[in-house]
């Protein structure tokens, strides 16, 4: 058997149609800003290959940070002074002081928030350009946007801990801020006018504020991957050393200093800028608080309603037929997004289980149905039954048409665009025919198989799946490769001549990888006949 990652320019990226089953035909496209997107990963994964391309990992280099900025953090705590004047001085003495471990500790934890932020918002528009935040994923989005806030919110009250005339200038805006807010009905503001007006209890109460968006973050995680099924939390070992050493770089290169002290009752004219964290303040010398804070609920409403505005068509939810249903779970255990779970037996049969659907999270994307060996599942637009008897005629036709070697297409509707011609042949290549599928995951074993029955004998079957690691769906491309290596069921036939399949694993914007890919093995097969 022929596995290849292939790499390199990206060609046209038409439409490409469903497996030409009777039923509502599905559209699968992306826009030219999508395909620029993906031709950017593409040309990361030449260099990092895609096992390590940071893009496919971006949510768990963001946990990961997180780790770092907590393991940091504890260790500054426990030389942190909490009081009016000794705040800064003990910021400092780590800094200056104890430069080779505290300093080094404190970059981290500095550089390590920065880059949270720099791969949430990252994370955050791939979502977005790749078509990963409606329907289904739609908790993964709204939860995400509250992480967001909450992690803005702790970086700004980390930032006044250090006490220095950048904190003093966030809390004294910050306040202007909450002064304007209808449950305050003191000004804020005049804490921060004189020395006397400022206690320790203030600092106190900033470190519980600081340390208590440790508890928010975990429960809105726990949120944000609770329709997941084998969420990513950790990035490669690899990966993970790699963002390590750029920190310890970055940390020792430019290390994070203070701005001097704060003096209560001076105008700060000038400080240092985190435009990470304080994205927010120079908007007030645009609009007044009001507006800001009507700016910012407006904007995170607007945001949280994303997958509502951009949503596009999805394909309807699986069906089950329960009288095929043996409860064996593998249905349950292959589905990205727990759609699927098992309960009691409830229709007699000699089985101890049976599915369920759950309509609302199914992604239609036929995982399901690739892992049931049954015929218990199906997708309305595009049953099993009909995917086969497409498969059988399309093969057939090939066969006969006497322009072999002839090769049958199984191309995920995800990964590289293919131009049909008429009757499901590929255009310009008419010794070719397309049976497109939602995702490579459905590839049954059995649909796999059919090409190469003794009735038909057909040269060659070729897979064109999404990346390895960034299946639209998850895990399809893993749990197909499992089939076919013999490790995940159900298996493919081991009769099956592994040499005359070949499995490539592409983006949407590599079509011509996926043209030379389909050319070579061609080429292949007519050397085995001669």
């Amino acid at each position: 058997m022929a596995e290849k990652e292939i790499g390199g320019k990206a060609g046209a990226a038409p439409k490409t149609g469903g497996a030409g089953a009777p039923g509502p035909k599905r559209e699968f496209s992306g826009g030219a800003v999508q395909w620029m997107w993906l031709w950017v990963e593409a040309q990361v994964n030449r260099l990092t290959t895609p096992a390590y391309n940071p893009f496919y990992y971006l949510g768990a280099i963001g946990v990961f940070f997180l780790w770092v900025i907590l393991v940091s953090g504890i260790y500054l705590f426990l030389f942190y002074s909490i009081s009016v004047k000794g705040a800064w001085l003990s910021v400092q003495n780590l800094t200056v002081n104890q430069w080779y471990l505290g300093g080094v500790m404190r970059s981290l934890h500095r550089y390590a928030s920065d880059g949270l932020v720099l791969v949430m918002l990252l994370h955050a528009l791939r979502c977005y350009m790749l078509d990963r935040h409606a329907h289904w994923r739609w908790v993964a989005w709204v939860s995400g946007i509250g992480i967001a806030w909450v992690i803005v919110t702790a970086g700004i009250f980390g930032y006044w801990m250090v006490w220095d005339q950048r904190a003093q200038l966030i809390a004294t805006l910050s306040a202007h801020m909450l002064e304007n807010v209808p449950i305050f009905g003191i000004p804020l503001s005049l804490n921060f006018a004189r020395a006397e007006h400022l206690t320790d209890q203030f600092f106190y109460i900033i470190l519980f504020i600081h340390f208590s968006s440790i508890f928010f973050l975990f429960i809105l995680m726990l949120v944000h991957i609770v329709r997941i099924t084998r969420a990513v939390i950790n990035p490669p070992r690899a990966l993970a050393y790699a963002v390590m050493a750029v920190l310890f770089a970055v940390s020792f290169i430019k290390p994070a200093t203070s701005a001097p002290p704060a003096e209560l009752g001076r105008l700060v004219e000038a400080v240092p800028f985190d435009w990470f964290y304080m994205f927010i303040y120079p908007l007030l010398g645009y609009m007044s608080a009001h507006q800001l804070w009507a700016f910012i609920v407006a904007a995170t409403l607007i945001a949280a309603a994303v997958p509502w505005l951009t949503r596009s068509r999805s394909g309807p939810a699986v069906r089950l037929t329960l009288e095929n249903c043996t409860g064996c779970e593998l249905c349950m255990e292959d589905c990205p997004y727990q759609a699927v779970y098992m309960r009691k037996r409830t229709d007699g049969m000699p089985y101890p289980l049976e599915a369920v659907i759950v309509p609302e999270r199914c992604a239609s994307c036929g995982i399901c149905m690739g892992s049931c060996d049954y015929k218990a599942l199906d997708l309305p637009d595009m049953t099993e039954a009909d995917v086969k008897a497409r498969i059988r005629d399309l093969s057939m036709e090939l066969k006969e048409s006497g322009e072999g070697p002839g090769v049958l297409v199984f191309a995920c509707a995800k990964s590289a665009k293919i131009e049909h011609a008429d009757g499901g042949r590929l255009k310009g290549r008419a010794w070719a025919g397309v049976v497109t599928l939602p995702c490579i995951g459905m590839l049954q074993p059995s649909m796999l198989s059919i090409p190469f029955e003794k009735s038909i004998g057909l040269d060659g079957v070729f897979v064109s799946s999404c990346r390895k690691g960034d299946c639209q769906y998850r895990k399809g491309d893993e749990w197909f490769t499992g089939r076919l290596h013999g490790y995940r069921p159900p298996l493919v036939r081991k009769s099956i001549d592994r040499s005359r399949v070949r499995t490539v694993y592409l983006s949407s914007a590599e079509s011509g990888e996926f043209l030379r890919g389909l050319d070579e093995f061609r080429s292949s097969l007519a050397d085995r006949r001669k």
